[in-house]
Protein backbone atom coordinates (compact mmCIF):
# COMPACT_ATOMS: atom_id res chain seq x y z
CA UNK A 1 0.00 0.00 0.00
CA UNK A 2 1.19 3.49 -0.82
CA UNK A 3 2.22 5.22 2.41
CA UNK A 4 1.96 8.88 3.31
CA UNK A 5 5.74 8.96 3.68
CA UNK A 6 6.15 7.85 0.05
CA UNK A 7 3.74 10.53 -1.13
CA UNK A 8 5.44 13.25 0.91
CA UNK A 9 8.82 12.18 -0.43
CA UNK A 10 7.53 12.32 -4.03
CA UNK A 11 6.17 15.83 -3.53
CA UNK A 12 9.37 16.96 -1.82
CA UNK A 13 11.39 15.72 -4.82
CA UNK A 14 8.98 17.57 -7.10
CA UNK A 15 9.54 20.74 -5.07
CA UNK A 16 13.29 20.48 -5.61
CA UNK A 17 12.77 19.91 -9.34
CA UNK A 18 10.52 22.97 -9.63
CA UNK A 19 12.96 25.11 -7.67
CA UNK A 20 15.82 24.03 -9.93
CA UNK A 21 13.73 24.60 -13.06
CA UNK A 22 12.70 28.10 -12.04
CA UNK A 23 16.35 28.94 -11.44
CA UNK A 24 18.00 27.31 -14.46
CA UNK A 25 15.17 26.32 -16.90
CA UNK A 26 16.78 22.88 -16.92
CA UNK A 27 13.76 20.65 -17.61
CA UNK A 28 12.66 20.38 -21.24
CA UNK A 29 9.36 18.72 -20.34
CA UNK A 30 8.40 21.52 -17.97
CA UNK A 31 9.53 24.17 -20.45
CA UNK A 32 7.34 22.59 -23.11
CA UNK A 33 4.36 22.64 -20.73
CA UNK A 34 4.98 26.32 -20.00
CA UNK A 35 5.09 27.13 -23.72
CA UNK A 36 1.93 25.14 -24.46
CA UNK A 37 0.10 26.84 -21.59
CA UNK A 38 0.98 30.29 -22.90
CA UNK A 39 -0.40 29.30 -26.31
CA UNK A 40 -3.63 27.83 -24.92
CA UNK A 41 -4.41 30.63 -22.47
CA UNK A 42 -4.36 34.24 -23.64
CA UNK A 43 -3.88 35.42 -20.02
CA UNK A 44 -0.91 33.20 -19.15
CA UNK A 45 2.67 34.36 -19.64
CA UNK A 46 5.97 32.71 -18.82
CA UNK A 47 6.86 34.99 -15.89
CA UNK A 48 3.54 34.35 -14.17
CA UNK A 49 3.86 30.59 -14.63
CA UNK A 50 7.42 30.60 -13.25
CA UNK A 51 6.17 32.62 -10.27
CA UNK A 52 3.38 30.08 -9.61
CA UNK A 53 5.77 27.12 -9.85
CA UNK A 54 8.29 28.71 -7.50
CA UNK A 55 5.60 29.70 -4.99
CA UNK A 56 4.32 26.10 -4.96
CA UNK A 57 7.85 24.75 -4.50
CA UNK A 58 8.70 27.13 -1.65
CA UNK A 59 5.38 27.28 0.20
CA UNK A 60 3.87 23.81 -0.32
CA UNK A 61 6.53 21.25 -1.22
CA UNK A 62 9.11 21.59 1.54
CA UNK A 63 9.32 18.21 3.30
CA UNK A 64 9.44 19.70 6.82
CA UNK A 65 6.42 21.93 6.11
CA UNK A 66 4.48 18.99 4.68
CA UNK A 67 5.13 16.82 7.73
CA UNK A 68 4.20 19.61 10.16
CA UNK A 69 1.00 20.35 8.25
CA UNK A 70 -0.10 16.73 8.04
CA UNK A 71 0.73 15.77 11.63
CA UNK A 72 -2.76 16.81 12.79
CA UNK A 73 -4.64 14.79 10.16
CA UNK A 74 -5.21 11.05 9.74
CA UNK A 75 -4.17 9.19 6.60
CA UNK A 76 -6.72 6.98 4.88
CA UNK A 77 -5.42 3.42 5.23
CA UNK A 78 -8.70 1.84 4.11
CA UNK A 79 -10.10 1.84 0.57
CA UNK A 80 -9.07 5.08 -1.10
CA UNK A 81 -11.95 7.44 -1.88
CA UNK A 82 -12.30 8.79 -5.40
CA UNK A 83 -12.31 12.59 -5.18
CA UNK A 84 -13.34 14.46 -8.30
CA UNK A 85 -11.36 17.68 -8.72
CA UNK A 86 -12.93 20.20 -11.11
CA UNK A 87 -10.19 22.73 -11.77
CA UNK A 88 -10.40 26.38 -12.74
CA UNK A 89 -8.05 28.01 -15.24
CA UNK A 90 -7.93 31.67 -14.24
CA UNK A 91 -4.35 31.50 -12.96
CA UNK A 92 -1.66 28.81 -13.39
CA UNK A 93 -2.13 25.70 -11.23
CA UNK A 94 -4.84 27.28 -9.09
CA UNK A 95 -6.03 23.76 -8.18
CA UNK A 96 -2.65 22.51 -6.92
CA UNK A 97 -3.39 22.75 -3.18
CA UNK A 98 -6.57 20.69 -3.63
CA UNK A 99 -4.69 18.13 -5.72
CA UNK A 100 -1.97 17.87 -3.09
CA UNK A 101 -4.55 17.54 -0.31
CA UNK A 102 -6.34 14.67 -2.05
CA UNK A 103 -3.17 12.62 -2.43
CA UNK A 104 -1.64 13.24 1.00
CA UNK A 105 -4.95 12.29 2.64
CA UNK A 106 -4.66 8.84 1.06
CA UNK A 107 -7.25 9.25 -1.67
CA UNK A 108 -7.48 9.17 -5.47
CA UNK A 109 -7.60 12.38 -7.51
CA UNK A 110 -10.08 12.22 -10.41
CA UNK A 111 -9.08 15.39 -12.25
CA UNK A 112 -11.26 17.34 -14.68
CA UNK A 113 -8.67 19.89 -15.88
CA UNK A 114 -9.63 23.29 -17.14
CA UNK A 115 -9.26 23.69 -20.90
CA UNK A 116 -7.37 26.90 -20.06
CA UNK A 117 -4.75 25.13 -17.92
CA UNK A 118 -4.42 21.50 -19.00
CA UNK A 119 -0.67 21.08 -19.49
CA UNK A 120 1.03 22.09 -16.26
CA UNK A 121 -0.63 19.69 -13.80
CA UNK A 122 -0.28 16.76 -16.20
CA UNK A 123 3.44 17.45 -16.44
CA UNK A 124 3.82 17.71 -12.66
CA UNK A 125 2.00 14.39 -12.32
CA UNK A 126 4.41 12.73 -14.76
CA UNK A 127 7.31 14.00 -12.64
CA UNK A 128 5.65 12.63 -9.51
CA UNK A 129 5.20 9.21 -11.12
CA UNK A 130 8.82 9.19 -12.29
CA UNK A 131 10.03 9.45 -8.68
CA UNK A 132 7.25 7.27 -7.19
CA UNK A 133 5.74 4.90 -9.81
CA UNK A 134 3.08 3.53 -7.43
CA UNK A 135 1.51 6.99 -7.13
CA UNK A 136 0.21 6.50 -10.69
CA UNK A 137 -2.77 4.53 -9.36
CA UNK A 138 -3.86 7.58 -7.32
CA UNK A 139 -4.09 10.00 -10.28
CA UNK A 140 -6.75 9.86 -13.00
CA UNK A 141 -7.35 12.56 -15.62
CA UNK A 142 -11.04 12.49 -16.53
CA UNK A 143 -11.51 15.10 -19.25
CA UNK A 144 -14.72 13.49 -20.53
CA UNK A 145 -16.13 12.92 -17.00
CA UNK A 146 -16.69 9.18 -17.26
CA UNK A 147 -15.46 8.32 -13.75
CA UNK A 148 -17.81 7.98 -10.76
CA UNK A 149 -16.51 9.87 -7.70
CA UNK A 150 -17.21 9.57 -3.98
CA UNK A 151 -16.93 13.33 -3.40
CA UNK A 152 -16.30 16.50 -5.38
CA UNK A 153 -14.07 19.56 -5.00
CA UNK A 154 -14.96 22.18 -7.59
CA UNK A 155 -13.75 25.69 -8.30
CA UNK A 156 -15.69 28.20 -10.38
CA UNK A 157 -17.90 31.26 -10.28
CA UNK A 158 -21.00 31.85 -8.17
CA UNK A 159 -23.04 30.79 -11.20
CA UNK A 160 -21.19 27.52 -11.78
CA UNK A 161 -21.42 26.78 -8.05
CA UNK A 162 -25.20 26.45 -8.47
CA UNK A 163 -24.66 24.00 -11.32
CA UNK A 164 -22.20 21.94 -9.25
CA UNK A 165 -24.64 21.74 -6.34
CA UNK A 166 -27.38 20.49 -8.63
CA UNK A 167 -25.22 18.06 -10.61
CA UNK A 168 -23.54 16.47 -7.56
CA UNK A 169 -26.23 16.92 -4.90
CA UNK A 170 -25.96 13.26 -3.91
CA UNK A 171 -22.26 13.58 -3.02
CA UNK A 172 -20.18 15.40 -0.39
CA UNK A 173 -19.24 18.75 -1.97
CA UNK A 174 -16.58 21.36 -1.41
CA UNK A 175 -17.25 24.24 -3.78
CA UNK A 176 -15.03 27.27 -4.34
CA UNK A 177 -16.89 30.39 -5.45
CA UNK A 178 -16.04 34.01 -6.32
CA UNK A 179 -13.98 35.84 -3.72
CA UNK A 180 -12.01 39.07 -3.61
CA UNK A 181 -9.08 40.38 -1.59
CA UNK A 182 -8.38 43.76 -0.05
CA UNK A 183 -5.58 45.87 1.38
CA UNK A 184 -5.60 48.39 4.22
CA UNK A 185 -3.49 51.54 3.91
CA UNK A 186 -2.88 54.00 6.74
CA UNK A 187 -0.63 56.49 4.90
CA UNK A 188 2.53 55.32 6.72
CA UNK A 189 3.55 52.72 4.13
CA UNK A 190 7.07 53.04 2.76
CA UNK A 191 7.86 52.78 -0.95
CA UNK A 192 8.86 49.11 -0.69
CA UNK A 193 5.53 48.19 0.89
CA UNK A 194 3.61 50.06 -1.79
CA UNK A 195 5.70 48.43 -4.49
CA UNK A 196 4.91 45.02 -2.97
CA UNK A 197 1.23 45.93 -2.99
CA UNK A 198 1.63 46.51 -6.72
CA UNK A 199 2.69 42.85 -7.07
CA UNK A 200 -0.45 41.81 -5.18
CA UNK A 201 -2.56 43.81 -7.63
CA UNK A 202 -0.97 43.08 -11.01
CA UNK A 203 0.32 39.51 -10.81
CA UNK A 204 -1.70 37.26 -13.15
CA UNK A 205 -3.25 40.49 -14.54
CA UNK A 206 -5.45 40.65 -11.45
CA UNK A 207 -7.43 37.51 -12.37
CA UNK A 208 -6.96 35.60 -9.10
CA UNK A 209 -9.19 35.79 -6.04
CA UNK A 210 -6.03 36.55 -4.04
CA UNK A 211 -5.21 39.59 -6.17
CA UNK A 212 -5.83 42.83 -4.26
CA UNK A 213 -8.81 44.50 -5.96
CA UNK A 214 -10.06 46.67 -3.08
CA UNK A 215 -8.32 49.15 -0.76
CA UNK A 216 -9.29 50.85 2.49
CA UNK A 217 -7.69 54.29 2.85
CA UNK A 218 -7.88 57.04 5.51
CA UNK A 219 -9.85 60.22 4.67
CA UNK A 220 -8.17 62.48 2.08
CA UNK A 221 -5.53 59.85 1.31
CA UNK A 222 -2.95 61.11 -1.21
CA UNK A 223 -2.66 58.44 -3.91
CA UNK A 224 0.40 60.00 -5.56
CA UNK A 225 2.93 57.99 -3.53
CA UNK A 226 1.07 54.77 -4.25
CA UNK A 227 0.74 55.45 -7.99
CA UNK A 228 4.43 56.38 -8.23
CA UNK A 229 5.51 53.27 -6.34
CA UNK A 230 3.72 50.94 -8.77
CA UNK A 231 4.98 52.65 -11.93
CA UNK A 232 7.19 49.62 -12.69
CA UNK A 233 4.04 47.78 -13.80
CA UNK A 234 3.31 50.13 -16.71
CA UNK A 235 4.35 47.42 -19.18
CA UNK A 236 1.16 45.53 -18.32
CA UNK A 237 -0.49 47.67 -21.00
CA UNK A 238 1.48 45.70 -23.59
CA UNK A 239 -1.05 42.90 -23.09
CA UNK A 240 -3.86 43.65 -25.53
CA UNK A 241 -6.56 42.13 -23.34
CA UNK A 242 -5.54 44.13 -20.30
CA UNK A 243 -5.18 47.39 -22.22
CA UNK A 244 -8.62 46.89 -23.79
CA UNK A 245 -10.12 46.37 -20.30
CA UNK A 246 -8.38 49.47 -18.98
CA UNK A 247 -9.63 51.69 -21.78
CA UNK A 248 -13.17 50.33 -21.49
CA UNK A 249 -13.29 50.88 -17.73
CA UNK A 250 -11.83 54.39 -18.04
CA UNK A 251 -14.43 55.35 -20.63
CA UNK A 252 -17.20 53.95 -18.42
CA UNK A 253 -15.96 55.92 -15.41
CA UNK A 254 -15.88 59.12 -17.43
CA UNK A 255 -19.36 58.60 -18.89
CA UNK A 256 -20.74 57.85 -15.42
CA UNK A 257 -18.87 60.85 -13.98
CA UNK A 258 -17.38 58.66 -11.26
CA UNK A 259 -14.60 59.80 -8.94
CA UNK A 260 -11.41 58.01 -9.97
CA UNK A 261 -7.61 58.26 -10.10
CA UNK A 262 -5.41 56.74 -12.80
CA UNK A 263 -1.77 56.49 -13.74
CA UNK A 264 -2.42 55.31 -17.29
CA UNK A 265 -2.68 51.58 -16.53
CA UNK A 266 -4.77 51.28 -13.33
CA UNK A 267 -8.06 52.89 -12.33
CA UNK A 268 -8.83 53.62 -8.67
CA UNK A 269 -12.59 54.08 -8.21
CA UNK A 270 -14.22 55.43 -5.09
CA UNK A 271 -17.07 52.98 -4.62
CA UNK A 272 -18.19 50.19 -2.25
CA UNK A 273 -15.68 47.37 -1.91
CA UNK A 274 -16.72 44.24 -3.80
CA UNK A 275 -15.77 42.23 -6.87
CA UNK A 276 -14.02 44.46 -9.39
CA UNK A 277 -13.14 44.37 -13.08
CA UNK A 278 -9.69 43.90 -14.60
CA UNK A 279 -7.64 47.13 -14.38
CA UNK A 280 -9.87 48.51 -11.61
CA UNK A 281 -9.26 48.74 -7.86
CA UNK A 282 -12.12 49.96 -5.67
CA UNK A 283 -11.33 52.14 -2.67
CA UNK A 284 -13.25 53.32 0.38
CA UNK A 285 -12.34 55.62 3.24
CA UNK A 286 -12.36 54.44 6.86
CA UNK A 287 -12.27 56.39 10.12
CA UNK A 288 -11.09 53.73 12.55
CA UNK A 289 -10.01 50.11 12.62
CA UNK A 290 -13.39 49.05 14.00
CA UNK A 291 -14.97 50.12 10.70
CA UNK A 292 -12.69 47.74 8.83
CA UNK A 293 -13.16 44.86 11.26
CA UNK A 294 -16.94 45.22 11.03
CA UNK A 295 -16.76 45.21 7.24
CA UNK A 296 -14.59 42.08 7.20
CA UNK A 297 -16.92 40.32 9.63
CA UNK A 298 -19.92 41.04 7.40
CA UNK A 299 -18.12 40.14 4.16
CA UNK A 300 -16.09 37.20 5.50
CA UNK A 301 -17.69 34.71 3.09
CA UNK A 302 -16.62 36.84 0.12
CA UNK A 303 -13.11 37.88 1.21
CA UNK A 304 -10.13 35.68 0.40
CA UNK A 305 -7.30 37.56 2.10
CA UNK A 306 -6.43 40.94 3.64
CA UNK A 307 -3.03 42.65 3.24
CA UNK A 308 -1.49 45.47 5.26
CA UNK A 309 0.74 46.27 8.22
CA UNK A 310 -1.85 47.21 10.84
CA UNK A 311 -2.68 44.87 13.71
CA UNK A 312 -5.85 42.95 12.88
CA UNK A 313 -6.58 39.23 12.79
CA UNK A 314 -5.21 37.14 9.88
CA UNK A 315 -3.69 40.07 8.01
CA UNK A 316 -0.76 39.27 5.70
CA UNK A 317 2.17 41.51 4.67
CA UNK A 318 2.08 43.37 1.37
CA UNK A 319 3.52 41.24 -1.43
CA UNK A 320 2.44 37.92 0.06
CA UNK A 321 -1.10 37.53 -1.26
CA UNK A 322 -0.04 35.14 -4.05
CA UNK A 323 2.17 33.00 -1.82
CA UNK A 324 -0.33 31.01 0.27
CA UNK A 325 1.10 28.37 2.56
CA UNK A 326 -0.26 24.90 3.27
CA UNK A 327 -2.66 26.05 5.98
CA UNK A 328 -4.01 28.93 3.93
CA UNK A 329 -7.02 27.03 2.63
CA UNK A 330 -8.97 28.40 -0.33
CA UNK A 331 -12.20 30.01 0.88
CA UNK A 332 -11.07 29.37 4.47
CA UNK A 333 -12.45 25.81 4.38
CA UNK A 334 -10.13 23.11 5.76
CA UNK A 335 -9.67 20.82 2.76
CA UNK A 336 -8.05 17.99 4.70
CA UNK A 337 -10.81 18.05 7.30
CA UNK A 338 -13.37 17.71 4.49
CA UNK A 339 -11.45 14.82 2.92
CA UNK A 340 -11.06 12.90 6.18
CA UNK A 341 -14.85 12.97 6.64
CA UNK A 342 -15.80 11.69 3.17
Amino acid sequence: MLSREQIINAFAILGKQLHSFCKDRNNAELEQAVSASCIDNYWFNRENIYFALLAIANQMLDEKKLNEWLSAYPYNTQIAKRIKLIAAGNIPLVCFHDFLSILVSGNIAIIKPSSKDKHLLKTLCRLLVASCPSIRERIVFDEFETEKPDAVIATGSNNTARYFRAAYKHLPLLIRKNRYSLAILDGKENSMELKALGEDIFLYYGLGCRNISNIFVPPDYDFNSFLNAISNHAQIMEHQGYSDCFRYQKANAELARQTYFTNGFLILKKQPLSYSSIAVVNYMEYHNIADIENFIAIEKDKIQCVAGHININRIIPFGQSQKPDLRDYPDGVDTLDFLTKV
